[in-house]
């Protein structure tokens, strides 16, 4: 790395020296053509005068920017010294050519160097990349072993506490034993006293006493006292045991707390020692990144003087780019002149063979028979135009005639068709008419036959005013029916027929006049009608549009948050605002069920509440036991089983039963005689009652 940074150095050192005596090789020869040395701005070493600016970036960045905005004033006062100051001499031509191409060939070797210093900027980057990625690397293991660490230190922790709870509970449960062994102890002893007081007892009583006891007593005492002993003994033997239990407990848990305190100590030891390690291993690493920082951080700073040499020479460039493009534009428009000049002579030789000649009288009488000649023809342009435009308005108003013969034509063929649609409809009517007048006459001879047959009969006599008053209305509507026809076939008809007639011939012949206007060329049939594309119609529709799209994806969106609010709990956590927006949904959902529960409930109270009413006041219960099907139970029914069934339909319909088999002659007459059902129902409610009534009495 040191010796790529010291190769970088020396090829900019080099550079700057090569540039700087091209500089002044070029200044040199610029002042011997009459240029002054300001004109190429200011030289590399004013640049690259203060090292120490050069080696601190954080100095450079404000003297670079002035420099470039007293490089650009240099360079627009070099153009306007130019502008004013143009070469006329090939020899200036040539040299300034050559200049041009030394420049270039500089720019190529300056543009090679820059691209060489690029790779190496690539090459250290990547370096610098290798590394960071180490150092992340480096830095991931050294946070997982943190993590280890603090796990292990964790799970330490969680067994020192199990260990100590442990220790705990085996005191409490010792102290427990303890407790309890004294307290058997305690009793053993005192019944130990009491067996001795009763030995005692037994011996003075057995001294003092002036009756002697029977053999068989002393023998049953005296087993029970060896018993006791022999129970004494064993009592004994048992506590000595358990107290030396208890003295081994209190070892093996003396040995466990000194073992699981040196474990501890020892775990310690070791993750101090690992931690150790690890640092010193870190900071191994750290002297040696600090030496590679340190160089990047030189070869960086050999960069930045690189690039502002190249900077300095691109100014320079642009700077020799420029009067080189005001040297083209120059033999542009030199060479524009010329061509301009040639056309003006090519176009007084025209002048001449035309004949007008050169005398300046002769071309301003043909400029004004030119003239003249003009305005005579915008006048016939004029004259033309103004027929074109009668033309035109002829032609609108004969489309409005048109227009307004079709609309009429319209008009009138619908009114003919209203009319012979009424003539028929009338037409029809009064056949009608006739034939129900043929019956009527038939239906007169007969009763008149009859009445010639049956004069005795005053029912009959009595009918024929009444049917002859029917005739006389039928022949007046017969009257009313022919006079509205005679009306219908009247004279305004007639004329109207002939009026849509005319019409429709008038139609005819402006259509063939517009074919023919057409044809002619008057106007343009191929003609549209042009509408503006962002038309407010248009734009209020596309924002129509645009806000139904932008609600449904909200809908959408909306109904995706509330089912992975409800469905999917256990993946990724919502945002708070959607969280929010679900909660909000569950708490109105949770709030709307417990409405519909209420009015659920209310609905049932009012319906059981509605049937209790109408069974107290009408007696029968109705039951809904499948569609379009109901039970009716009776008050005064004797049994459970005795109901009605109805399938209730477009009528109703009574279903067969047991108890309804025994209700024949009611059914035959209120159901099929009178089809009555709540006749039925009533009969059927009083002969219960009556039967219980009657059963009442009875009892």
């Amino acid at each position: 790395m040191d010796d790529d940074a010291t190769t970088v150095i020396k090829m900019l050192q080099a550079l700057k020296s090569e540039t700087c005596r091209r500089n002044s090789g070029v200044s040199l020869r610029l002042s011997n053509a009459g240029l002054s040395m300001s004109n190429l701005g200011p030289a590399p070493e004013d640049k690259s005068s203060n090292p120490r600016e050069s080696k601190s970036p954080e100095n450079n960045s404000s003297p670079l920017k002035r420099r470039r905005l007293d490089s650009t004033h240099s360079s627009t006062f070099n153009l306007s010294s130019t502008s004013d100051s143009t070469p006329g001499t090939p020899w200036e031509w040539r040299r300034l050519k050559g200049e041009l191409v030394a420049l270039r060939t500089r720019l190529s070797h300056t543009e090679a160097t820059v691209n060489q210093l690029h790779k190496i900027r690539r090459e250290i980057e990547e370096v610098f990349e290798r590394d960071k990625h180490m150092l992340e690397m480096q830095a991931e293991l050294d946070k997982q072993t943190i993590k280890q660490l603090e796990l292990r230190v964790e799970s330490s922790r969680k067994s020192t506490h199990d260990a100590r709870e442990a220790q705990a509970s085996a005191e409490s449960e010792l102290f427990q034993t303890k407790s309890k062994l004294e307290a058997k102890i305690l009793a053993l002893m005192t019944e130990n006293a009491r067996l001795k007081e009763i030995n005692v007892i037994y011996s003075n009583s057995e001294e003092f006493s002036s009756s002697p006891k029977p053999q068989e007593d002393n023998s049953e005492i005296q087993a029970k006292l060896e018993a006791a002993d022999d129970r004494i003994l064993e009592l004994e033997g048992r506590v000595k045991e358990l107290v030396s239990t208890q003295q081994e407990l209190e070892l093996q848990n003396l040995e466990l707390q000194n073992v699981r305190m040196k474990v501890e100590t020892l775990e310690a030891e070791r993750a101090l020692w690992e931690e150790g390690r690890s640092l010193l291993a870190r900071a191994a690493r750290a002297n040696e990144l600090e030496k590679e920082l340190q160089l990047a951080r030189e070869q960086i700073n050999n960069l930045r003087e690189a690039v502002k040499g190249k900077l300095l020479l691109e100014e320079q460039i642009c700077n020799m780019e420029k009067r080189l493009e005001h040297t083209e534009r120059v033999e542009a428009k030199l060479g524009k002149m010329e061509v301009k000049c040639e056309e003006l002579t090519s176009r007084v030789q025209e002048y001449e063979t035309i004949g007008i000649g050169r005398n300046p009288t002769d071309l301003k009488k043909e400029v004004h028979r030119l003239q003249q000649a003009e305005v005579i023809l915008m006048l016939e342009e004029g004259k033309l135009r103004s027929q074109v435009d009668a033309l035109q308005r002829e032609n609108d108003g004969l489309q409005r005639k048109y227009d307004e013969t079709k609309k009429m034509a319209t008009d009138m063929t619908n009114s003919t068709e209203k009319l012979n649609k009424f003539i028929i409809r009338l037409q029809k009517k009064m056949l009608l008419v006739s034939r129900e007048r043929d019956s009527y006459r038939q239906q007169l001879d007969l009763y008149e036959k009859e009445m010639t047959t049956l004069e005795g009969n005053n029912a009959v006599t009595e009918r024929i005013p009444a049917l002859e008053r029917a005739v006389e209305g039928y022949r007046d509507l017969v009257e009313k029916l022919e006079a509205d026809l005679a009306t219908v076939s009247d004279p305004a008809t007639l004329r109207a027929k002939d009026e849509c007639r005319q019409l429709r011939e008038e139609v005819e012949r402006l259509k063939g006049e517009l074919e023919h206007r057409a044809l002619k060329g008057d106007f343009n049939v191929n003609s549209r009608i042009l509408h503006f594309k962002m038309n407010p119609a248009a734009i209020a529709e596309q924002q129509a549009e645009e806000k139904q799209k932008a609600l449904l994806q909200e809908v959408e969106e909306l109904r995706a948050r509330v089912q992975h609010g409800f469905t999917a709990q256990g993946g990724a956590p919502l945002t708070t605002s959607s969280s929010f927006q679900a909660q909000e949904l569950a708490e109105l959902k949770q709030s709307h069920e417990i409405k519909i529960a209420r009015l659920k409930e209310a609905f049932k109270a009012s319906s059981q509440e509605y049937r209790q009413a109408c069974y107290q006041l009408f007696g029968w219960r109705v039951d809904r036991t499948k569609e379009r099907r109901y039970k009716l139970s009776s008050q005064y029914a004797e049994s459970p089983d005795d109901f009605l069934f109805f399938h209730v339909d477009e009528g109703v319909d009574l279903l067969e039963t047991e108890f309804s088999s025994t209700l024949g002659p009611l059914i035959d007459r209120h159901l099929i005689m009178q089809h009555s059902v709540p006749m039925f129902l009533n009969a059927v409610q009083m002969e219960l009652f009556s039967q219980q009534t009657i059963t009442n009495i009875v009892g």
